[in-house]
């Protein structure tokens, strides 16, 4: 009877294997949707689609890049947080996802319980851009003019509770001065307001301001990340000016709803990483300055864990509310 025993749970172990190395060789099992929480168009939005077009080639079905753009990024994050625990829905996480936990006060999904983590994308560096005309060149000109002109100056995000806006927060509130939030849907819609001098200043992650700033049309103030970027090396860090500045790291992350099955899941990580090495997909990170990570589904859960602590500190710090 014992030896029955034994051969049963063997029989059992092994077919809970099967299933599972089954499932993962099976999937995709159709078209996966990549949902994006910013405007197409965005330089974040172009870089999926062509990671999208890479997992496509590998995996010989389509990956359609959703853009669901708006609620400070919690639309496209509960749609993927209600879709089905089988990986054929994963999102663009980015820093606004560990903030949000701590700057909304009730969301429709729960950031540390609903997601599993597929892979950490890389690290981002934030930038605070000004129109030509404004008449500022770095950050310690613009406290001393914000100084003298108090609730006058504007600043525009991509949207309320992404990290560029948290960012701003936490300089308006290390040099004691009143800016004034402009949150659009997204950055690319923020631009012509800028461009047009409408609004002087733009607070926004370093991918979306690069052809901006290339060709003249903005001009850097500060960057606003924990370390110099390294297409603006001469660019000073907040920090460098105001010692007592803090942020956490601007970051790409792609999730999955929570319950995926751990071979779909290492499966989706296995092949993710080794497209941010194809050529085309690397190329398009380093032109953006964007620092590749690639890490497991384990380190990249630690990561965004340590973010939503980090961003919620300065959430809490800094008073910002979105609801």
């Amino acid at each position: 009877m014992g030896s029955f025993r034994l051969a049963a749970c063997v029989g059992l172990l092994l077919g809970a294997l099967s299933t599972a190395e089954s499932g993962a060789q099976s999937f995709p099992a159709r078209p996966v949707r990549y949902l994006m929480p910013l405007p197409a168009g965005s330089e974040t939005d172009l870089f999926a689609r062509v990671l999208a077009k890479q997992l496509g080639d590998i995996w010989g079905q389509q990956v359609v890049v959703e853009n669901r753009p708006g609620g400070g990024t919690t639309i496209a994050t509960e749609i993927t947080g209600k879709s089905p625990p089988d990986g054929h829905a994963f999102l663009h996480a980015i820093t606004a996802f560990g903030i949000n936990a701590t700057l909304y006060s009730r969301l429709p999904y729960d950031t540390l319980k609903d997601f599993s983590c597929i892979t950490q994308v890389g690290n981002l560096y934030g930038v605070l851009l000004a129109h030509p005309s404004f008449p500022v060149n770095n950050v310690a000109e613009l406290i001393t003019l914000a100084k003298a002109r108090p609730a006058e100056i504007n600043y525009a995000t991509g949207g309320s509770g992404t990290a560029n806006h948290i960012a701003a927060e936490a300089l308006r509130m290390a040099a004691g001065i009143n800016i004034v939030h402009v949150p659009y849907k997204g950055t690319s819609l923020a631009i012509p307001d800028i461009l047009s001098g409408r609004v002087p200043l733009l607070a926004t992650v370093l991918v979306e301001a690069i052809p901006y700033i290339q060709s003249g049309r903005l001009k850097v103030i500060v960057t606003t990340s924990p370390k110099r970027a390294p297409l603006l090396p001469n660019v000073p860090t907040i920090r460098e000016t105001l010692p007592n500045y803090q942020a956490g790291t601007g970051f790409w992350a792609l999730v999955t709803r929570a319950g995926t099955p751990a071979a779909t899941l290492n499966k989706l990580n296995t092949d993710i990483v080794r497209s941010l090495q194809a050529p085309e997909v690397k190329a398009r990170l380093a032109a953006a300055d964007i620092e590749i990570v690639g890490s497991s589904p384990e380190q990249c859960d630690a990561f965004v864990r340590e973010q939503v602590e980090v961003w919620g500190k300065i959430v809490k710090a800094s008073g910002a509310r979105v609801d």
